[in-house]
């Protein structure tokens, strides 16, 4: 399989980008919210404790209540060795098969079986690296759901220092039922792909989310056809 990204106009990319970014900043927002009420509970403790992020769930559970928007599951990420009575934290909630936000529940302790190692993770690291926001994706989400999945996050920072990541999930399914409606009014063939070729999602159906597209050059890609400065574009199948 192949892309020719030059055979699209704006007039093709235009409506799709858009509904990209509509996807994104709404999960933006909620990490960014996350992240801010992270860092105002954090700030000038010494010697955080699982307590201080309590704020974290009534923000983030009226979120995934309403089964309108398409955040499924949300929360903080700690940095290891940010709370005193855990090395290694998600305060994380996400609906249920019941669509009711619960609470994640995973191991902590790294000598546990089953043990869930995040800090060398796409969605964990690019934030603590670049400074920046970031959505890793579409992958399959064992942790949680099981389906394929975007995670966008945000660094949360306390007096400079990197405490951890706020953070959406939004199912593919859900993006894409917001997508399709744009995909399907193009005249072309076309794909939303992340930096690595992989589809999110596409006007055909030959062309699965999940299924890796070969010749995909993302960063000789011009701006009208990807999201911002996120590893997100459009390409054409034909």
């Amino acid at each position: 399989m192949s892309s020719s990204p030059t055979r699209l106009s704006p007039a093709d990319t235009a409506p799709v980008l858009a509904a990209v970014a509509e996807i994104a900043d709404h999960a933006f927002g909620v990490a960014a919210s996350i992240a801010t009420t992270v860092e105002r509970a954090l700030a000038g403790r010494a010697a955080a404790r699982r307590t201080d992020l309590a704020a974290v769930e009534p923000l983030v559970v009226p979120v995934l209540a309403d089964l309108g928007q398409p955040v499924q599951g949300a929360g903080f990420v700690a940095a290891p060795g940010v709370l005193q009575d855990a090395e290694w934290w998600l305060e994380w909630f996400a609906r249920d098969t019941e669509g009711r936000p619960q609470r994640l529940v995973t191991h902590s302790e790294p000598q546990a079986i089953g043990f869930y190692d995040y800090e060398h993770l796409p969605w964990f690291v690019v934030p603590r690296e670049t400074g920046r926001q970031h959505v890793t994706g579409p992958y399959v989400d064992y942790l949680c759901t099981e389906e394929y999945t975007l995670t966008f996050t945000v660094p949360v920072l306390v007096e400079g220092r990197f405490c951890g990541v706020g953070g959406a999930d939004v199912a593919v399914k859900n993006a894409e039922q917001a997508l399709l409606p744009t995909l399907r009014a193009s005249a072309h063939r076309i794909a939303v792909v992340n930096g690595f070729g992989r589809i999110l999602s596409s006007n055909s159906g030959r062309h699965l989310c999940g299924d890796l597209l070969d010749g995909v050059a993302f960063d000789e890609l011009p701006a009208g056809q990807r999201v911002g400065d996120l590893p997100l574009a459009v390409v054409a199948l034909d």
